[in-house]
């Protein structure tokens, strides 16, 4: 994957979240649009994990998020949603 297609799949991946915020806002946690669009994004995540998969180097994006200590991250890949 190259440095545009990469881009693309982060700008997606935020386009995802946002989503899936507004309709968390909208219609709470349990319609089947939000899981729907949770599903969207947990797939998007994956692919995005899949690219660095077989790499050695470290991930530049992961590493910067696990640097910054502002609270988004903890044992539950779901909590996020509930602290935006």
């Amino acid at each position: 994957m190259n440095k545009d297609e990469k881009k693309t799949l982060i700008q997606q991946m935020e386009f995802a979240r946002q989503r899936l915020h507004d309709l968390y806002t909208e219609y709470g946690l349990g319609n089947a649009c939000v899981l729907e669009q949770s599903m969207l994004l947990d797939e998007l995540i994956n692919q995005f994990n899949r690219m660095f998969q077989t790499r050695k180097q470290p991930h530049q994006v992961v590493d910067q998020i696990m640097s910054s200590d502002n609270g988004m991250l903890s044992s539950s890949p779901h909590s996020f949603y509930a602290k935006v």
